[in-house]
């Protein structure tokens, strides 16, 4: 058995690098050559072996403790479950790729308008970007039509927390010059060496591989499907009908059937160039997903895209356990039970070979599935019939099959709730974003595995925790406004208020005023044929509110500003009084 071992880990062995993408399949013959395997010489394909009626499902013996690796030193701390995935030394390779490829497209020559944002560009450092991807994330619990509306001055959808960390335009300028990767080592498509996740970086890799190092999962297993909305040009964007998001990325997801935890996810990057193995590509998927967790008594569960005789009798050689839909006319599927016609709903028909049991089920549709550890056997589901005012029941294969497969729908689920709103027209940043949240939603899982709480914090209280503990870890200003001042309603409307010069330096300075220059601007008559619009509207001020700090006129404007909750709709109405 040891000797068994040995040779499947050095099959499937997972590498420091770029494994995943290199893995030319599984074959059962370098097992059949180590005369190790006793069970290789199942022949699912035989028809005439499959004998009626189900069988006594085998044992599989599951000894792994599942849990997280890592010892975390206050479990009620969010910031220190996010960082066994994303720690400060990725902040600081993401600061300095950023400032290499922004330095790169200032230096090349490229012209800028005089007003131009860019012109405006330092280094940022680790720290910064801490604070902008605390940003990030704050952004998927407020809800904003644009990235820009997190920093507006209107009272009604103003968010004072934005620019009280960082300016707008500093925040669009890491946002526009982000990068993970140098573009002077990038190998153009159709040469040798061509990487489609170059873009990503090593960023990519290593979160991916802590996924699966700092944490060791239940028996159950489940492979799935996920979507990255993204409709732009990308050679391997995928059209699903059938998916909730039609247009996108696609990712092979492996999870934790019990709590969802994401332990593998792969992107579909095309055709590969790789011959795949005599079994098919979604055999070799489905292996090289496996990878690390054969021998170990694993049971997977997954839907008929995945699901074939041959794999479940390979993984059962190989110590795992699987359950799950299939299609019936994969190869495999004995005959005689595609011939057997059932009637009623509720209705079954099984046959057995060796571990392997298949069920013909009436449902509201026929569905076929295939098991090496469940029995057909009616088990009760917990759900009441009040027609036949009883309990209903269902075979043992599809009732644990329906509670186990839905992780990966659960993990995208708890995602989704808080994806980000940011628009942009490289599809890997919106990867990025997107690992990002993976990230955090495996954060949250470990922190409600760890708590020692009766009730943990839900999902939006976690992520406000974590955004307030990166914000605090990465130097920002306590509570000073860095960007434009936010409007505070209450204070607007009541209190006392006293004017005050506008002054800097000790220089005498003038601004628009904030009541009648946006009033004025919106009372100017339609524009004829190549007219231009003042810039300006309005009057000038040297004046401020010195409790407010925003520029007004002494008259009538502070008093309109202080006593009318829509200030600039109460400046028009004065003014066409006035007029009339």
């Amino acid at each position: 058995m040891a000797e068994r071992v040995n040779i499947i880990e050095e099959l499937f062995a997972d590498s420091e690098s770029e494994g995943e993408e290199n893995f030319e399949g599984f074959n059962l013959e370098d097992l059949e050559d180590s005369k190790c395997v006793d069970e290789s010489n199942y022949d699912v394909l035989n028809d005439e072996l499959w004998s009626d009626g189900d069988r006594v499902p085998f044992p599989l013996n599951f000894e792994q403790v599942p849990g997280l690796q890592n010892e975390i030193s206050n479990t009620d701390s969010p910031l220190e479950f996010f960082e066994l995935f994303v720690d400060d030394n990725d902040y600081e390779n993401i600061s300095q790729e950023t400032n290499k490829y922004a330095n790169q497209f200032l230096n090349s020559g490229m012209p800028l308008k005089e007003k131009s944002r860019f012109h405006k560009w330092i280094d940022t450092t680790g720290l910064e970007i801490k604070k902008f991807l605390a940003l990030i994330i704050a952004m998927g619990l407020v809800c904003q039509i644009d990235v820009s509306e997190y920093w507006t001055v209107n009272p009604v959808t103003s968010t004072p927390f934005f620019p009280s960390v960082m300016s707008r335009d500093r925040f669009l300028l890491i946002l526009a010059f982000l990068h993970l990767n140098d573009n002077a080592n990038y190998i153009p498509r159709g040469s040798e060496g061509f990487n489609p996740l170059f873009k990503l970086g090593s960023f990519y890799n290593k979160v991916l591989s802590r996924f699966r190092s700092v944490y060791k999962p239940h028996q159950a297993l489940a492979i799935d499907e996920s979507m990255v909305a993204w409709r732009g040009n990308l050679s391997f964007r995928v059209y699903s009908p059938d998916k909730p998001v039609k247009y996108g990325l696609k990712a092979y997801m492996l999870c934790d059937a019990d709590n969802a935890f994401c332990l593998k996810f792969k992107l579909y990057t095309g055709r590969s160039n790789i011959q795949p193995s005599k079994n098919g590509a979604t055999y070799d998927l489905v292996m090289d997903l496996l990878r690390n967790h054969f021998e170990k008594g694993h049971i997977l569960y997954c839907d008929n895209y995945y699901s074939s005789p041959q794999l479940f009798m390979d993984l059962w050689v190989l110590g795992t356990g699987a359950t799950g839909t299939v299609r019936p006319y994969r190869k495999g599927i004995p005959e005689k039970m595609k011939k057997i016609q059932l009637t009623n709903r509720g209705d079954t028909a099984t046959a057995h070979y060796g571990p392997l049991s298949c069920l013909k089920y009436q449902d509201s549709k026929t569905v076929y599935l295939i098991s090496t550890t469940e029995s057909s056997t009616n088990v009760e589901t917990g759900h009441h019939d009040f027609i036949q005012n009883q309990i209903k029941v269902r075979p043992s294969m599809v009732q644990t099959y329906d509670k186990k497969m839905g992780a990966v729908d659960r993990h995208n689920q708890m995602i989704e709730n808080y994806k980000l709103p940011i628009k942009t027209l490289k599809w890997w940043k919106k990867l990025f974003f997107h690992i990002m949240n993976v990230a955090i939603v495996n954060s949250y899982i470990l922190y409600k595995e760890s708590c020692k709480a009766v009730t943990p914090m839900l999902q939006r209280n976690f992520r406000r925790k974590l955004v307030e503990q990166l914000i605090q870890t990465s130097g920002a200003t306590n509570g000073v406004h860095v960007g434009r001042p936010a409007p505070r309603i209450l204070e607007r409307l009541t209190g006392r208020h006293f004017l005050a010069r506008l002054e800097e330096g000790g220089k005498m300075l003038h601004r628009q005023c904030i009541v009648c220059g946006p009033a004025e601007k919106e009372m100017l008559p339609p524009m004829r044929p190549g007219e231009k619009r003042p810039s300006r509207c309005g009057h000038m001020t040297s004046y401020k509110c010195k409790e407010c700090n925003v520029a007004l006129c002494l008259t009538p404007c502070f008093e309109i500003y202080h006593t009318k909750q829509e200030y600039i709709l109460a400046y028009k109405r004065m003014k066409l009084r006035s007029e009339d």
